[in-house]
């Protein structure tokens, strides 16, 4: 099918299925092989870790449901950052972009690649990703790799949206596959235990806290959103995407963490990353956790590819508007792709991996971007009045998927910081630093708004 142009000067070229891949790759990354121990260990139990799961997949399909009505009436690039700007103004339009930029897909990216790393160790018996670079110096084998990867797929995804597209969607088809086999064969295994399902000790922290963490497990159900610019025929292939894409991943994160409670018995279950290795050990052995070290890895790569990919699409959206800086709005001559907000996160993704940091930024991500969620979900009746013709999607049920998403999102995040305010309370001083650097780039002049840039600068209610 031809490509479409845009206002944005993007391609549109990407289907249904593209578009989903972005979706399906940006989600399944390093939560699901990282988290269900962690879960498991503070909720108590196995029922109790999966209703978290459940919880945690309500609020996406929640979300989704809002955010393809938003994407439909907005179909071009930016994501949350266009809805924002335009139902609230320029200053919650770039806090969105500045939360994107350094949570939501640098050190979302970073956390992925050394995750990866972490899993792909094993594989290369003749290396060890926890050794030092060189004597004296403070950095890692594993996240100097970890940075590699990330300007890797940076130099992949400058080349063009067509081909980039491509890759995303091929890489999708072999993730999923994997894991889903990694899910029959486990089962079929007959080593593990049903009994696993129903055990149940007592909990280490709050139910509503482990939500927190969880939700970064499921973040990327938005990322056809990001692209909206570029998917053709958006208003019949966006909300496919958005909500098929996350309905889908929902039931694989279920079939996984089952897998895991009948893999692993109860008296063994400790609060460790590679859960993932754990299992696959007392299901296939040693060689069988070597495979599926290599399915974790693989698809944790996935993850990196879509998010290096889907983040810089927002800052060249904010660069259009005037609210970055104007490089990042130019397009490569022949792939039309935002090459030099690709290579700006690139570059920040990948100095964050060399800290080698994993664990602290789990939360961290998950309540930054849970937040950023939730004042985007709001924007749904800021449109709703100002413009009451109906949209190509309507959210079914609204306001209830709205309500629901606003309300789970309340408790998660007070529970958030009764239980871990240190990294709930970072999410806060990141939005409190991006209006520091949105009033001082007014004050110095750093930005260029005229009001007249682009649509997006007219307020929804206008």
């Amino acid at each position: 099918m031809p490509s479409q142009s845009t206002n944005d000067g993007l391609l549109r070229t990407l289907g249904v299925v593209g578009a989903a891949a972005f979706v399906v790759t940006n989600m399944v990354g390093s939560g699901i092989f990282t988290l269900p121990a962690l879960v498991r260990v503070n909720t108590g139990g196995a029922m109790a870790s999966m209703a978290v799961w459940v919880a945690a997949g309500v609020l996406g399909v929640c979300g989704a449901l809002c955010y393809a009505e938003l994407a439909t009436r907005m179909p071009d690039a930016g994501g949350e950052y266009r809805y924002l700007e335009r139902a609230f103004g320029p200053l919650w339009g770039f806090l969105s972009g500045w939360t994107s930029y350094v949570v939501g897909f640098s050190a979302a990216v970073a956390a992925s690649a050394l995750g990866f790393t972490a899993y792909l160790d094993p594989l290369l018996p003749a290396w060890n990703a926890q050794a030092p670079l060189m004597e004296g110096v403070n950095v890692t084998q594993g996240s100097v790799f970890a940075a590699l990867v990330v300007l890797g797929l940076t130099v992949v995804h400058s080349v063009g949206v067509h081909s980039s597209g491509r890759f995303q969607s091929g890489l999708a088809l072999v993730v999923v596959c994997a894991v889903w086999l990694l899910v029959l064969v486990g089962f079929g295994s007959g080593n593990g235990s049903w009994s696993g399902l129903a055990a149940h000790t007592t909990a280490r922290s709050s139910w509503w806290a482990a939500l927190l963490p969880v939700s970064y497990a499921y973040a990327g159900w938005n990322a056809a959103a990001y692209m909206g610019g570029e998917v053709r025929d958006p208003t019949r292939n966006l909300p496919r995407a958005i909500i098929g894409g996350c309905g889908f991943v929902m039931l694989l994160y279920l079939a996984v963490n089952a897998l895991f409670f009948y893999a692993i018995p109860e008296a063994k279950w400790e609060p460790t990353i590679a859960v993932g290795y754990v299992a696959a050990e007392r299901l296939f052995g040693h060689g069988g956790s070597i495979t599926i070290s290599a399915i974790i890895a693989l698809a944790m790569f996935g993850s990196v590819s879509a998010m290096t990919a889907v983040g810089p699409r927002i800052y060249y959206a904010m660069a259009r508007d005037g609210l970055a800086p104007r490089p990042m709005a130019r397009l490569s001559r022949n792939g039309r792709v935002p090459v030099t907000s690709i290579v700006a996160q690139g570059m920040l993704a990948s100095l964050l991996a060399l800290t080698g940091a994993f664990e602290a930024l789990l939360i961290y991500i998950g309540s930054s971007l849970l937040l950023f969620n939730a004042l985007t979900i709001a924007t749904l009746f800021v449109f709703r009045r100002g413009d009451r013709a109906p949209a190509p999607f309507m959210t079914p049920l609204f306001p209830l998927p709205a309500f629901i998403f606003l309300g789970i999102t309340l408790a998660a995040w007070a529970s958030g910081l009764l239980a871990t305010p240190g990294p709930t309370l970072a999410a806060l001083a990141t939005l409190s630093g991006g209006a520091l650097i949105y009033a001082a780039g007014n004050s110095l002049g750093w930005f260029e708004q005229d009001g007249n840039t682009h649509p997006s600068t007219r307020r929804a209610d206008h």
